[in-house]
């Protein structure tokens, strides 16, 4: 009688992971993409715990979220939709964590398939993946979401004040100001002077409801002229701004090299918890991982203290020439 040894059926995932160890002993930088990729996956499934359950003790603003939104709620029951978007940006299905696992799934696909076929695309996944895992920390993430707070007390007509930052300074745009330009909630299209901002899917609610009525459309050039501070704008485009949305910035620095690249002062960057992490990261510190500056070919050393000088993931820096 012919006996069969039962096959055990390993998953793709782990084969992958076991052939990208063996194929790093001959290479470190694949093998610190490697490490960086499992590092930002575990950061990514710990965030989305917290944000399931609703942590307020690991993420302090949702309390705040949830009180300016049902503030707002009550005060403009004609706009609860669009609040209930923006209450939506403190779970796991808000844009900014759903970004944060699309590019983590592009990253590590990016793994299997670009970064063993040479040294700069490894470091490139690397410095990507680094990224990812500081966007992903609670704090962090936390910080994120003044922004979103911050449109609720524009639209709150004064009833609410605004967190770590000072009333908005140019009153012609929209509440949703703070959500311009990052990639979690639309993009730049076409035209001169930088083109449009365009909102994806759902955030379409914020130019049709905070429009006045007529759709209000972000001219790049205008809005990167006269946007207030934000978080994104200021400290969290380092961590959860694509390199493309951040060359975009460049181009929109570069017509308009007069423009301060950051419009909040030093002392209310550093209010924020994760605005001390930057150099964990950012290419502009000599305290940053090599890996990052040299995949990010950073122009120069800067220090954040300088609001006309900040990095951008493109790899420059976002002072005079450079730029957002």
């Amino acid at each position: 009688m012919i006996k069969f040894r039962k096959v055990v059926s390993i998953p793709f995932f782990l084969l992958l992971a076991a052939g990208l160890l063996l194929s790093a002993c001959t290479d470190p930088n694949l093998e610190k993409a490697t490490n960086s990729v499992g590092q930002a996956d575990t950061a990514v499934v710990r965030l989305e715990a917290f944000l399931a359950a609703g942590s307020a003790n690991a993420l302090p603003n949702l309390r705040y979220l949830k009180q300016y939104a049902n503030l707002v709620g009550r005060q403009q029951p004609d706009m609860r939709e669009l609040v209930g978007t923006l209450q939506a940006e403190g779970t796991d299905k808000g844009g900014l964590f759903v970004s944060l696992k699309n590019r983590l799934a592009d990253t590590k696909q990016r793994l299997g398939t670009d970064a063993p076929a040479s040294r700069e695309a490894a470091m490139a996944v690397g410095a990507e993946a680094a990224a990812i895992a500081l966007a992903a920390k609670p704090d962090v993430f936390n910080d994120s979401l003044v922004d979103v707070i911050n449109v609720l007390a524009d639209m709150s007509k004064g009833k609410l004040p605004k967190l770590k930052f000072s009333e908005t300074s140019d009153k012609t745009m929209p509440p949703t100001q703070h959500l311009v330009g990052n990639p979690a909630y639309g993009s730049w299209r076409g035209g001169s002077g930088g083109g449009f901002w365009v909102w994806y899917g759902q955030y379409r609610l914020f130019s049709d409801v905070l429009g006045w009525n007529r759709g209000y459309r972000y001219n790049q050039d205008y809005w990167y002229r006269s946007r207030s501070a934000s978080y994104y704008g200021d400290v969290g485009r380092h961590y959860y701004g694509s390199g493309r949305n951040n060359q975009s910035w460049s181009r929109a620095a570069a017509r308009q090299p007069r423009v301060a690249a950051n419009k909040a002062s030093p002392a209310r960057v550093k209010r924020f918890k994760s605005s001390n992490r930057l150099s964990n990261y950012a290419p502009r510190t000599r305290s940053a991982p090599r890996q990052v500056a040299q995949a990010y070919r950073a122009k120069r050393t800067s220090s954040y203290s300088n609001s006309r000088s900040a990095p951008s993931r493109s790899g420059g820096f976002s002072g005079r020439s450079a730029g957002k």
